[in-house]
């Protein structure tokens, strides 16, 4: 199988669209444009949707890119109104058309008009006919031709008023690449035997399921070239089937206003816990007052009632673990400041003593005093 990396890719010569690009952006040029183009054997087809970086949100198809021989139509769907003259296109199963990854596109564009595919190519398909693994269309073009598309104007805005050069020559080169494959492949002109490209079995598998593609069956000579009729036929898969718009399903769809509403088997479950939860409350509330009667005697009384203490003493309170070292800790707490206040009390009591012996003392030494001036004769 074939395969060739990002890096390889990148270091390969840019690839420039050869022919003419038309802007179709009105009715009437539409209606001109579809006239010439359901003469066409042969179309390339892509298309272009404005990228979104909002989750959950994506825009609707901007662009349609069908290519013919040495000119690309570009359909800017907004501009030109009714969708009629290009689903005329592309439910005609005489006109072929050639495209990549058609179910991403199909039901995108089922989102602007529903419609029944007919005379579709699937690349994916048809290149593993060749033993190419890869599928995206840069890598697919690059292993073919040796040459790279470039991707810068990928992520650019497609509803923008005015289409730069950039924009108008990325978009038809990709519809163009598709039919240049098609052809080149077709014309047996590529020998994958030639290819340097090559990877094992494991990768090229892997690189195939991510899209959902099987590996090429092979004959009794193990041979896997020749003519493309499995992919024609497998193609077949998305041509005859109408293409609706995808409705959401019941598990996405939008959840209550209130997210604690709940209904069915869940709702009644609710309930009969509430109800149970309730009757539990009742009965330990029973249960309390039922140990002592209004009938029993005063001594009943007292020794019921100290039986009831005693039990509720000797089942201890598990308390948290969080709760149980906030109280060790608020006790902790509590002793020190006990302990500072019976020091700064101690203090204080050392410091006042000799005051308090000097006020018990002054009373009787003013006494002394007075008696001896009492008992001094006066002077004469």
């Amino acid at each position: 199988m074939l395969g060739i990396s990002k890096e390889t890719v990148h270091n390969l010569p840019e690839v420039h669209y050869p022919g003419r690009v038309v802007l179709i952006d009105s009715a009437a040029k539409a209606r001109d444009a579809v006239a010439y183009l359901l003469k066409q054997p042969q179309i390339g087809f892509d298309t272009e949707t404005r990228p979104s970086f909002q989750k959950n949100h994506r825009y609707k198809v901007s662009l349609v890119q069908l290519s013919v021989p040495g000119e690309c139509f570009l359909f800017r769907l907004k501009q030109i109104g009714s969708l009629d003259g290009l689903m005329s296109i592309f439910e005609n199963p005489a006109i072929q058309k050639i495209g990549l990854s058609l179910k991403d596109d199909f039901h995108s564009l089922a989102k602007l008009c529903e419609f029944t595919p007919a005379g579709f190519v699937e690349l994916q398909t048809f290149v593993k006919e060749y033993e190419i693994a890869d599928n995206s269309l840069q890598k697919i073009f690059a292993l073919i031709f040796g040459q790279r598309i470039s991707k810068n104007q990928r992520l650019t805005n497609w509803e923008a008023a005015e289409l730069t050069p950039g924009q108008q020559s990325y978009a038809a080169i990709d519809a163009w690449a598709c039919v240049e494959i098609y052809n080149h492949l077709l014309a047996g002109k590529f020998h994958p035997e030639e290819c340097p490209y090559k990877i094992d079995d494991d990768t090229a598998k892997m690189l195939q399921s991510s899209v959902g593609i099987h590996l090429p069956l092979k004959n009794a000579d193990g041979d896997t070239s020749g003519s493309p009729s499995m992919a024609i036929a497998e193609s077949t898969a998305i041509n005859g089937t109408p293409v609706k718009r995808r409705r959401r399903s019941p598990s996405k769809a939008a959840k209550p206003a209130n997210p604690k509403a709940k209904s069915g088997k869940s709702a009644a479950k609710t309930g009969s816990d509430a109800a149970s939860a309730a009757k539990r409350r009742r009965s330990k509330a029973a249960a309390a007052t039922k140990s002592v009667s209004a009938s029993d005697t005063p001594e009943e009384k007292k020794t019921k009632e100290a039986k009831q203490v005693v039990k509720t003493k000797s089942t201890p309170h598990k308390a948290p673990k969080a709760e149980k070292t906030t109280k060790a800790a608020k006790i902790a707490k509590d002793k020190a400041s006990t302990a500072k206040r019976t020091v700064s009390r101690a203090k204080t009591a050392s410091k006042t003593a000799p005051k308090t012996a000097s006020k018990v003392a002054s009373p009787a030494k003013r006494k002394k005093t007075a008696s001896k001036t009492t008992a001094k004769p006066a002077d004469k």
